[in-house]
């Protein structure tokens, strides 16, 4: 009879050890995450419509794509960048424009996002970028801030670009007075953005890739991960400090900095975080990454990339860092290069589908 005790306890034991492995894996290896594992058990809540698993069965929702004016301040903008004798580059005063920048606007979650865009009206259909910018303020901002340099040399080489200005910005709709709902919404703007792209007359809907600087590098890793399409994305100092610990780091230590972390600690007790963060779904990625990150920068760090390469390559996925010794937060000094890269990696990636 002990033997058969003995037997049940062992088999017991190694039952345990087999699931703790599992939750293990799951955690570490980006599945879907065990709601019931660490973290406690996740429950309904206002923010659970925004969890990976949850944006991944919601999926992009396809709407209307307005074309408005020309943006004269575009081009505003272009010709103070070449007057000035310290241009960050020197192709980005050597346009031969053959494209059209605009405003344009969609619908998504019931409001309005506007945002810029390049195209083209010579009835071809053209392989497209999203532009996924950083954080910006709100005084001084325009619509394409923060995008359309870059969207100016992929609109030169034939990519039809365009630019979110996220809501609260341009001519969008207000976001939300929740910090948390703020970010999160972020994502499925994104999503909504791409599958409405799709149906543009000018633009070949097999041939999308993503561009993303800054805060917008975690917005773009997370749709990578959700909607696990193939948009080759290339991203720039991309702002990858894991999820709740971004937010922690930057809230400051002022009063405002203190309701930032109060909201997290109150968040964490309802809510599991890994089910929001992008390091824990890289077994979602189906595109080729590449990210371009400056040792001089003062927000992102090259340790920080270096662990979003090897957790991507972790599940046989192509990805690579190319580091800029003493360069900044916008790659200034190794702009021309870093565009040159882009170029070469989405022209590898798109038109040779």
């Amino acid at each position: 009879m002990k033997y058969v005790v003995s037997i049940f306890l062992l088999l017991t034991v190694l039952s345990c050890g087999f699931c703790f492995y599992r939750n293990y894996q799951k955690i570490n290896l980006g599945e879907m995450v065990n709601p019931m594992g660490i973290g406690g058990e996740s429950r309904e809540g206002e923010y659970t419509k925004y969890d990976f698993d949850s944006l991944k069965k919601r999926g992009g929702i396809v709407g209307d794509i307005k074309i408005g004016e020309k943006l004269k301040l575009i081009d505003q903008k272009r010709g103070e960048t070449c007057l000035k004798s310290d241009k960050i580059s020197k192709i980005q005063c050597q346009l031969d424009k053959k494209f059209i920048t605009k405003e344009m606007s969609f619908i998504s979650n019931g409001k309005t996002v506007s945002g810029m865009i390049n195209y083209f009206d010579d009835g071809q259909k053209h392989p497209v970028i999203v532009m996924i910018r950083g954080f910006a303020d709100n005084e001084g901002y325009y619509i394409g801030s923060g995008s359309w340099k870059p969207a100016d040399q992929f609109a030169q080489n034939g990519y039809v670009t365009v630019s979110l200005d996220f809501l609260g910005f341009g001519d969008s709709d207000s976001e939300s007075r929740d910090i948390l709902e703020a970010r999160f919404e972020k994502v499925d703007t994104v999503l909504d953005l791409i599958e409405s792209i799709k149906k543009l007359d000018f633009v070949d809907p097999e041939k999308i890739g993503i561009w993303a600087h800054s805060n917008g590098g975690q917005i773009a890793l997370s749709v990578l991960e959700i909607s696990g399409g193939n948009y080759p994305t290339s991203l720039w100092a991309p702002m990858t400090n894991p999820f709740p610990q971004s937010v922690l780091d930057t809230a400051g230590n002022d009063e405002n900095g203190q309701k930032v972390k109060n909201k997290i600690s109150n968040f964490e007790k309802e809510y599991d975080s890994r089910r929001y963060a992008f390091e824990n779904y890289y077994g979602w990625i189906k595109a080729p990454v590449q990210i371009h990150q400056g040792t001089g920068d003062v927000w992102c760090d090259v340790d920080w990339q270096k662990k979003v390469i090897e957790g991507i390559k972790s599940f046989n996925k192509e990805a690579n860092l190319f580091v800029y010794n003493g360069d900044d937060h916008n790659l200034k000094n190794n702009w021309d290069v870093v565009i040159s890269r882009d170029l070469g990696f989405y022209n590898d990636a798109l038109l040779k589908k």
